[in-house]
Parts: C-alpha cells; structure tokens; sequence
C-alpha cells in the first residue's frame, strides 16, 4: 500500500458503498400488492376485505390512519438454495402478520426480513422454488409534515407512497462480509492517525478490497478471516467494562396519537422478539408497564411471547413507571403512583421486581424522587437526558444523587450520551472517552437501539456488538448481560462516589412548564379531584365494601398516562391533546360523579330535617377558602348556615357564569358539613372595603393606578409595603419567544431582552363590593388576543387574580410580574414533597442556567420576617430574579402543533404577603386551599345521627401535611400519606373519625414496616425534613363510624 492513507480510506468506502452493499441482496421478484383502507383491528377482519389491487406510485393517507396491504407470490427457481426475505416499501411503518398476531415489523430502519415457516424454521435457507407467499402488513401513516421547529406544514391528504413488494434473495455470505468492512472501517475513523492500530487495520482493509473477487467467491471467506485477524491483534488499554442492552425508547406519544402508539408497542415488539431467538446473547429492555398493558389487552398472542422472554431473561422489564412521566409537573402522589401501579403490574404479570428508575429522555427530575425511589425498593436510577445540557457539563456519569431529604440512591449516565445507540465502534469508544469516574468506576451501560418511535435495534447493530466483543483495541462488551446485572455489579465495584445534592435541572426544554396550558390545567384538577373522591370513599358509611377500587385505579391511569414527558409538558402533536381533553373530561365526570355520591352518603348521616334544602360541603384543606358553586335561583340570599355558624353569601358572575361565594365553613374543613342557603343575619361580616382605585380587608390595603395596575400592597399591621416603591405590580409581559430549536419545548434567554409591558387597559373598574370579596376588573388588549383579570380580596391575606385570556398570538411568552420590597438572595419553590431554593442572581453559569424554572403550587421570596408567596392554580413556569417575581402563563409555539394554546384560558394565581418566614407562615395551606375547590352537592332532608363530623383525619402540627388517604391497595385497611413541608423535625399526634385498631408505617409499596406508637386516641408522629410517611390505618369493627365523639 502507498502512503496516501486519506485516499484509500476513501476507496474503502466506495468500495463498501458500491461494491459491497448492493450485493447483499443480489436479486428480487417482485409481489402483487393489494390495498385494503379499512382500519381492521387484526388478521383475521383484515382478510375480509375490501381489497383492491394496487401498482407503485400509489398514494393514500391522511396522516395517522390505519390501512392493510396484502402481498402475494411465488418463489422463483433462481432463489433455490438462498436466504430468501421480505422488503415491503409500501410506505407507513409496517406489521407483518402471521397466526393471528404481529409477527415481524418493517420501517425506515427494518427493511428486509428472512421468511419463516413457523417460529422455528425459514422456509428458504435451502430455499424450495415454486414455494407460494402471502403476507398480511398492518400499515399505521406517518406525518411527514410535522415539525419540531417554527411551524408544522399543512397537512396532506395523501402521504405515503407505495413503492413495491419483493422477495428478496439474501448473499449470507456477503452480508457478513460487509458487517465486517462497516465496522473496521468506523473503528479506523475513531483512531488517531498516528496511533500504530490504525495503520494495522487500514492495510487490512485496503487488502480486503485488493483481493475480494466476485466472481471468485472463495475470496470472500479468506477476507474476512484477515480482517478477523487484524482486528484481534490490535491491541490496547482499554479495560473499561461495557454492558449493552438493547432499547426501543417508545414515547407513549409524541409526534403520533396514543393510538398509533399501541400500534408501535406491537411492530416493535414482534422484531425483538424475532432477534431475541436468532441471537442467544442478546437481552432487550423495555420500560413502561401501561405499554405492557396494550399488549396484553390487544395482542395476547405476542403478550405470552414476551412473558417467554422475560421467564427465560432474555426481555427485561426496566423503569418502575407505569409509563416514563414528567418529573417537574407531575404530582407527588402521582408520581407515587406511577410507581405503585407500574411495580404492581411488572411483579403480577411478568413476575419482576423492577430495581431501577429508566428515565432516559425526561426535562429534568425533581430532587423529591430519591426518598421516592428508596421508598419503594429501587436501587438505581438511569437517565442521559443531563447531557442535553445548554450550558454547563454535567460533571459525573456515575454518582449517588442525593434528594431534598438525605435519601440517596446509586445513579448512573451512561457516557455515550444517548439511549439510541448504534454500536459502532466509535460511539463504544465514545463510552471510555467521555466516562468521567474511572478512578471510581470502571463500568459503564450502552443503551441501543433505533428509539422515540420504537423500532429498537437490528441485525446490524447485534451483528457489530458481536465483532466488538471480541476486538482487544475496544472496551470489554459484556454483550448479554442485562441491566439489573450491570447495575447490581457496577455498583457493587464502585468506590468513593461523589455525591450530587437537589435537583437534576436540565438545561433546555424550559418551554414545557407552560406549553399546551390546557392540559396542565386538565392534570392539576384531576390530581385535586381523585385526592377528595378517594378520601370521601374511605369515610362514607358503606366503606369498605362499596369502595370503588377498580374505577378509581382506572381514573388514576387515566391520569398517569397524560403525565408521559411529551403529554404533560406539551410537546405533542395536536391529535394527543384531543385525546387528552378526552381524558380529563372522562376523570371530572366520573370522579366528580363519585365525589357527589360519597358526600350524599356522609351528609345524610347528619341531622338535616329542619333543613328545606340541605347542602352538603366538604373542603379537603386546613385553612378556609372561597367556596364557589353555581348559582342559577331567583334572588340573592344573605347568608348560609352551617351548624352555629352563620356565614354571609355574595352573588357574582366572574366571566358571565353566575355563583353563590362564601368563605369555607369551619365545619367543612377536612370533613362533611351540612347547611342551607338563606336570608338569615350572617354571625360576622370582615371588614371588606373598595373605592375607585384600592380594595382593603383587615390586613392589607391593596391600590392601583388607572389602568388596573397594582401600585402598592400595604400592611394594615404595620405599614410596610410589600411592591417596590415606584414599581408597578402586576404587570402582564409579553415576549417574542422564537427559540433556535424544539419550539414548543424551549425558552431561550434571549426571549428576555425582547419584554413589552402590558401595563395599558381597555377598562379599569369596581365589580363587587359584597360582604364576602371586594373586586375590581380591568380588560387589556393584546394583539389579537384580550386579558380580562378581576382582583379580588376576602378575610385572608391573599390576593386573589382570576384571569381570563382569549389568546390567539404567534410565537408569543405571556407573563405576569411582581416586582416586591424584599431582599433575598434565594428564592424557594415547591416541589413534590417539599420545596428547593434556587439564586436570584446570575453569579455563575450555573444560575443563569436556572432563568425559567418549574414549581408546583407556589414560589417564594422572603427576607428575615416577612416575604411574599405566589401561589397558582395551574401553572408551572416561574422566573425571580433579584426582587421581581414572574410567572409564565401561556405560550404561543407553532410545532409540532399550530394550534398550541389557541383559544380561551382561565385560571387563578394569587400573591399572598406573609409575616415571619416561610416555615411560620400559611404559605402551604394557602396553596392546598386555592387548589382544593369547596366540593358540594344538594340533599334530601334526613333524620341523621348527629349535627357534626370530626375531620376525618386531622394532624396537630403545621408542618405535616395529609397529602392522600385511601384504601390500602390489598382492601385491608386505609392509606394515610403525610409529608413535612418546610425541612424540621419534630412530633405530632394524628387523629382519624374512625375508630382505629392499630397503625403502622409502611414504605410506600404500603409493606408494614413498624406499628405506631399511640397516646389515647391520638397516634405519635417522629418525623424529620421532608420525610413522605406512609401509616396504614386497621379499623375496629367496634365503635362509631364517621360522627363527632361528646
């Protein structure tokens, strides 16, 4: 070989391209084709028909539909004695059919399978001429003009394109040749020019194409035993160990509906469990147990194939989850649930324990989920997603990740930065390079496989782990290990780990606190809603036997599958938010259905016969809110009342809906009360009053300027003003938000440079100045879009904006800001289970990272005795920087849907100014309150047993907060969930209306882990920061059922 080692590495790879590569598959015979439009569920409806011939250059869609191919044939005498497979490029991704069930899947990474006989037998490895073929081909459509970036295309009729069916003559021999030159050839690009193996390997290739002959095929065995050769002389230092699993990170939607999805679940499936039997080292891991569910449910056949493979460990079920949720937005007891159902499921239908939290491809993961992990057991948590990072490299793939409480769990980022390998040698070789723990742990994990849409891997990919097991110059590739075993070993051999303490924020996709603001809205009230339908069941007379376990679970799925990280973050095309809308409308109804019945059975418990219309109310809080129910009567009655205490109503109509407004009667905090609307005199009225340009109650004086913008908050207590002298509070700002990329996923920082304050308004004016809230509501116009906001007071400190926004922008950031007299380096936001502190400066590019972070209900800024909190209903987004406090309300992106949070939106926020600080204030309440709507429903009057309940379940510190209560998942007994809110330690004494026999504390698989100590009727609570405690409450068939005790 002559020194012109660029020109021959050119010539190799001309050589593969040209030379090689066609001939794997020399020769083909073309199949008929015929089309079917019907979306047929299997095989056997599909063979009814209609069918009608077809020729390439056929077209036919739209996007997202299900159609059926057949294609027929017949062996030819040429293929005698050859490998012979299948190509179907009928457009769509494909599945093939047999016996009932998906059998294999071709797409744009599948295109060729060998034909088969049955499971165990190709029909033509010594192929038979004249052999008849039919196959049956499930076609789900693609979306060719979907758009991640700027704006999705618009949709075509037509959008797939039938290009042929052929049988398919495969050189074996060839093939495997062409495996061989692939890999050597991308190994020689990973090495360096003057390392002395890349000189090694390329005279061996250059030599392969000097001697391969064609038309002397002896040539083509002797050639791939000297690359075989050269490849195990290559020596090196690599004494990393790399475990590879195979993957097929399937998003449960994203870019096509949840229906296609189940669609790919199958066709992804059936090819790896094809690749499963061909190659005996090879293991794939799949997540998601809801994913599973399809599977059973729609294609049982394929189902039992699975539970073969999990039995014999060759298919590993990985993650936990019941699919692979949001960890920003989702919810503490969902994200409990996530695992309790997803654990339940992998243990009862596949008999695993899964060990590991699989996250791969997740916005961020909240630091609340390292005690949720070791709570239930799992050991590991894996994800890459951190690598995705806009400014700063995270500085460790393998560490203890430390949660807001002192859990830790082992965690690791495989180094590759990716869970959609492609096992070539230079992305193995990536592995070792970019490992940054090797002085701690010398093992790392290798995910691959085609992802996001399924797929998985292929003959190609097992084919090159195959060659690299056994090339020295690479890592040790433990090529059919599993992944419980490398994290079982990688662990087990690590040392002196570093620790990582908080959140693991990524740095991107800040966008997604806040797009698609419906289904935001949609998940938020569904969390709030089952919390009160499973509480009320476990305290109705007819607990536990008319305990609604199945449907409540069923709601619950409901719910956790809108939380996957494309759905909820609002990612998705516009066909999953139809879907989604479906879904929460489902979980209202029927929750809502089982929250009335439930209070019609407790309420009827009490005495209501004096009572004309008895109305039972029930408010799932510890601190009173403003109750709201429709209001469609005659008349505008004075008061309601509610035991000894008489309240004062207030007829209103925020938005055009006309409702009765009262604050929440003592009664009904935590329990069921009953009372009736009338003229009656109210016991005491607060002190509400308003003028032209300021609203007041006894605690803060609240003034605006002509255009509805807020100018100063005042304390009544002590003067202090709590807006920035001579700033404007309240103030809408609107940005042009056109990020690089990811558009309905990204903000970018620049998109701060380009604010417009709103502070000019159509109308400004007094709206109600009843006994229970004073308001005054302003309208702004926005391009094409109107705000409409009422400001409203009541007895409490809060600040109640109830905001009405027609939006109809492009490529538009709408937030509210409130620039506030305190002086805080860091700022505090809740999160699941607890709250994180975040800096309020740009001091490093680690801060800087941070300027659009996520929250559950409130973010806080507070100085030594005082702060100010801004609680929300359905938002997510926040910004606060130095002293202004912003929440990001809606979005404007155009992909992948272009019609992403078009239309109306309502929802409230609320800035509430407190004493003290934050773990001595009502900050936590205040938001359980503003979320926990009053629930309500009419009754008959009954003779009942008593005038008043006890709250159901009742904690006597401030620091405890009840987070859920239902019935213990195996039926014996109920489930009480607490977590510490504000990082102390402590005791309490929590007290439940029903008498109980013994508590215990579980772990929050709800396994009895110890019994509770108790003081009369009162059990003890040791608890420390942000401990989530989980008791199971065994009732006594003795005593009083759900009445107050005197």
């Amino acid at each position: 070989m002559l020194k012109h080692p660029s020109l021959t590495v050119r010539r190799i790879s001309q050589f593969v391209t040209h030379e090689l590569q066609p001939r794997v598959w020399p020769d083909r015979e073309p199949l008929d084709i015929e089309f079917c439009p019907e979306p047929h569920a299997d095989e056997k409806r599909a063979r009814s028909g209609p069918w009608e011939r077809v020729d390439a250059g056929f077209r036919y869609g739209p996007a997202y539909r299900t159609v059926w191919f057949r294609v027929r044939g017949t062996t030819p005498e040429r293929f005698a004695g050859g490998q012979v497979g299948l190509m179907a490029e009928v457009g769509g991704e494909r599945t093939v059919w047999k016996d009932g069930s998906p059998y294999r899947g071709l797409d744009i990474e599948h295109h060729v399978f060998p034909i088969w006989n049955t499971l165990e037998e190709p029909i033509a490895v010594e192929g038979k001429a004249g052999k008849p073929f039919e196959a049956l081909i499930q076609v789900y459509t693609r979306n060719p003009q979907c758009r991640v970036h700027l704006r999705e295309l618009p949709r075509e009729p037509e959008v797939e394109t039938v290009q042929g069916a052929w049988l398919v003559a495969i050189d074996r021999e060839v093939k495997a040749l062409t495996y061989d030159m692939e890999f050597a050839l991308d190994l020689l690009s990973a090495l360096d020019e003057n390392e002395p193996a890349y000189h090694t390997l390329l005279r061996a290739l250059n030599a392969a194409v000097n001697h391969i002959d064609f038309e002397d095929r002896s040539t083509l065995p002797k050639c791939r035993k000297s690359l075989q050769k050269a490849l195990a002389g290559l020596s090196g230092e690599h004494r990393h160990s790399l475990t590879p699993v195979g993957h097929a990170h399937l998003d449960t939607a994203w870019l096509w509906p949840i229906d296609v999805t189940q669609k790919k679940m199958a066709h992804t499936a059936a090819n790896q469990l094809a690749l499963i039997e061909e190659y005996p080292n090879y293991v794939f891991v799949h997540s998601q147990a809801a994913q599973y569910e399809w599977v059973e449910t729609e294609y049982p056949k394929l189902f039992e194939r699975i539970r073969d493979a999990t039995r014999k460990g060759r298919w590993e079920p990985v993650g936990s989850m019941w699919i692979e949720a949001d960890c920003n937005l989702t919810g503490g007891e969902s994200l409990v649930r996530q695992f309790l159902y997803g654990r339940k499921y992998f243990r009862e239908k596949l008999g695993v324990s899964t060990v590991d939290m699989w996250l791969p491809d997740v916005f961020g993961y909240s630091a609340a989920l390292p005690q949720i992990l070791v709570q239930f057991g799992i050991e590991y948590f894996l994800t890459q997603k951190i690598s995705w990072n806009q400014f700063n490299k995270f500085p460790h793939n393998t560490f203890w990740w430390q949660g807001i409480d002192g859990t830790q769990v082992w965690s690791h980022f495989p180094p590759a930065d990716t869970y959609i390998g492609d096992c070539t040698p230079s992305q193995i070789l990536k592995s070792v390079r970019q490992h940054k723990d090797h002085a701690r742990s010398n093992h790392s994990l290798y995910v691959f496989g085609f992802g996001d849409g399924g797929g998985g891997p292929t003959e190609r990919h097992l084919e090159f782990l195959t060659r690299a097991s056994h090339t020295p110059l690479l890592p040790q590739v433990q090529f059919g290990k599993s992944a419980a075993e490398f994290f079982r070993v990688a662990k087990s051999r690590s040392r002196d780990l570093p620790v990582w303490v908080g959140e693991l924020y990524l740095e991107m996709h800040r966008g997604t606190y806040t797009s698609q603001a419906a289904v935001k809205k949609g998940n938020r009230l569904g969390e709030f809603l089952l919390r009160d339908a499973e509480l009320l069941c476990c305290f109705s007379p007819k607990f536990p036997k008319n305990y609604p376990a199945a449907q409540l679970e069923g709601l619950w799925k409901l719910l956790l599958l809108n939380q996957f990280h494309d759905i909820l973050p609002g990612s998705s095309v516009r066909e999953v938010y139809v879907d989604a809308a479906r879904d929460y409308e489902r979980v209202q109804k029927e929750a809502g259905e089982i929250v009335r019945e439930k209070l019609v059975e407790i309420g009827s418990q009490l005495d209501s016969r004096d009572l004309k219309r008895p109305l039972a109310l029930f408010h799932n809080s510890t601190l009173s809110s403003q109750a709201q129910i429709p209001w469609n009567e005659e008349g505008e009655p004075s008061s309601i009342r509610v035991g000894r205490q008489v309240l004062p109503v207030q007829v209103a109509e925020p938005f055009g809906e006309k409702a009765l407004l009262f604050a929440t009667p003592s009664a009904a905090l935590g329990s069921v009360a009953v009372g009736e609307i009338g003229d009656e005199p109210p016991s005491q009225k607060p002190r509400l009053r308003v003028s032209g340009r300021k609203i007041q109650n006894d605690e803060v004086a609240v003034r605006f300027d002509a255009h509805g913008n807020i100018t100063s908050i005042q304390s009544l207590e002590d003067g202090v003003e709590f807006v920035q002298p001579g700033q404007l509070a309240n103030v809408f700002q609107l940005f042009e938000d056109k990020p690089l990329f990811w558009s309905a996923w990204d903000i970018d920082v620049f998109a701060y440079e380009t604010r417009k304050d709103l502070a000019k308004a159509e109308s400004f004016e007094v709206v109600e100045r009843g006994p229970v809230r004073v308001a005054v509501e302003s309208v702004r116009k926005v391009g094409k879009s109107t705000i409409r906001q009422r400001v409203s007071l009541g007895p409490t400190p809060g600040i109640r904006f109830d905001t009405e926004v027609d939006w109809h922008e492009e490529d538009k950031l709408l937030k509210v800001a409130f620039p506030v007299n305190v002086n805080a380096m860091r700022a505090t936001y809740e999160i699941q289970f607890g709250h994180v502190e975040r800096p309020t400066h740009y001091n490093t590019s680690w801060d800087l990272a941070r300027f659009e972070v996520p929250a559950q209900k409130w973010a806080d800024l507070s100085e030594g005795d005082r702060g100010v909190a801004l609680l929300n209903d359905c938002k997510y987004g926040y910004d606060i920087h130095g002293n202004v406090m912003r929440l990001s309300l809606l979005r404007a992106p155009k992909a992948p849907d272009p019609e992403c949070d078009m239309g109306v939106h309502r929802f409230t926020y609320v800035l509430y100014p407190h004493y003290g600080p934050l773990n001595f204030s009502e900050v936590v309440g205040a938001a359980y309150a503003i979320n926990s709507p009053v629930r309500w429903a009419w009754l008959d009057p009954t003779e009942g047993e008593t005038d008043e309940l006890d709250p159901f379940v009742a904690v006597d510190d401030a620091n405890l907060v009840v987070e859920s209560v239902k019935r213990a998942e195996d039926g014996n007994g109920i489930l009480v969930r607490l977590y510490e809110c504000h990082n102390t330690r402590g005791r309490a004494h929590l007290t439940c209306s029903r008498p109980i026999r013994k508590a215990w504390r579980c772990n929050l698989e709800e396994r009895k882990e110890q019994p509770v100590e108790r003081s009369e009727d009162a059990f003890i609570l040791e608890y420390r920061p942000f401990e989530i405690i989980t008791l199971l409450l065994e009732p006594s068939s003795k005593g009083p059922r759900t009445f107050r005790l005197s």
